[in-house]
């Protein structure tokens, strides 16, 4: 009997990981392989997550905003042992630790992976000395994995220009990583009210002052448009939003905060509803992924990651980022706009996440990397 070929899949939060490449995974369960995940076990602010049937979890121990070095080198030393232990046929890494100290841990044992690089983050975008020191580990990290895969034109230039990698090595998803359409139904166009929903991390890199910002605009002329907020606070986040002044904002009127949920759908398919999303930086931003598929009018920045989901004009706004003002400008006038125009708005979005976002290239594309290393 033929064994299987063993893929391995390392993240920082096993959240992130099954949510965002869970089609991949299990289509490669269909196919066959052996599949094996490590990352932190979830943790009590993380939702809820259900392992694959057939897909084999590790739990290893990682500070993932932390700077503390001895954590970091044992971290490197635990996935060094896993690797050496497991002996997978191809690694993918995903975050910026993983990708760093998993990629030099898997040259080591001479195993093939692949780097992926979903958001830049505040550790490469910053300009600190933590920033200079990720961004010089990242370079001799990466450049020994067998590819980098990016996911919009921006991260494709900045990983050239800081010479991450070689142009053979890059791969671009155009689409992001995909979302399984048939799980985001067309949402209810029925006129109604309009809520702008924000479904991020309560994170400042999120655009959350600018969404509160533009609220308080907005509500000084249309007192009763209502302003949520969907989202994880994540404190261990450098940018994070203090619960004192989420706490703060939510008591003066300005946003209503509606947690966490496992059935975000429910929420962002409710007549009515505007997903925004004012981010300073994305990789492609699933959020917004999912409003389109579920036809959701978007208003969001005009940057690589978040622009990718809005034909301008058609199915929502773009405005530049940090700008309050133009957000609360692109809420009203979209407000102001006749029913018949909102619910085209709707089917434009629809239509764009079909002819861009559809999984089924992403899997393709993970195919090609592993038949390309003869795993």
């Amino acid at each position: 009997m033929t064994k299987k070929k063993k893929i391995l899949f390392v993240n920082n939060t096993l959240w992130s990981l099954l949510n965002f490449r869970g089609h991949v995974i299990t289509s490669l369960v269909a196919d066959g392989y052996e599949v094996v995940i490590a990352t932190p076990p979830a943790g009590s602010d993380e939702q809820e997550v259900k392992l694959p049937d057939g897909v084999r979890f590790i739990p290893v121990s990682l500070d993932r905003c932390g700077h503390n070095p001895l954590s970091d080198i044992a971290y490197a030393l635990s996935l060094y042992r896993i690797y050496r232990r497991e002996r997978p046929d191809y690694i993918f890494h995903y975050t910026i630790k993983p990708n760093i100290y998993g990629t030099l841990a898997a040259k080591r044992l001479g195993i093939p992976c692949t780097a992926v690089i979903a958001g830049l983050g505040y550790a490469l975008v910053g300009k600190g000395l933590i920033s200079k020191v990720a961004r010089m580990l990242y370079r001799v990290a990466v450049r020994r994995a067998d590819h980098l895969l990016v996911l919009n034109k921006m991260n494709y230039d900045y990983v050239l220009r800081h010479k991450f990698t070689t142009p053979a090595h890059l791969i671009l998803l155009e689409g992001g990583e995909g979302i399984d359409l048939n799980q985001y139904p067309y949402g209810d166009t029925t006129p109604a009210p309009t809520t702008f929903l924000m479904v991020a991390r309560v994170l400042k890199d999120k655009g959350y002052d600018e969404f509160v910002q533009a609220a308080k605009i907005v509500k000084q002329a249309l007192p009763d448009v209502r302003f949520q907020l969907l989202g994880p606070v994540d404190t261990s986040n450098p940018a994070h939003v203090t619960p004192e002044e989420l706490h703060r904002d939510i008591d003066a009127g300005h946003i209503e905060y509606l947690g966490t949920t496992n059935d975000v759908q429910s929420l962002v398919r409710r007549p009515g509803v505007v997903v925004v999303l004012p981010s300073y930086h994305e990789g492609m931003s699933r959020s917004l992924m999912e409003a389109c598929a579920m036809g959701r009018p978007i208003i969001t920045t005009d940057i690589p990651g978040c622009r990718e989901t809005v034909d301008e004009g058609r199915s929502g706004f773009l405005v530049p980022v940090k700008d309050s003002r133009a957000l609360a400008d692109a809420m009203l006038r979209y407000i102001r706009l006749d029913d018949a125009t909102k619910q085209s708005f709707c089917a434009a979005a629809r239509e764009r996440a079909e002819r861009i976002f559809d999984v089924s290239i992403v899997i393709k594309a993970y195919k090609k990397i592993l038949q390309k290393a003869g795993v």
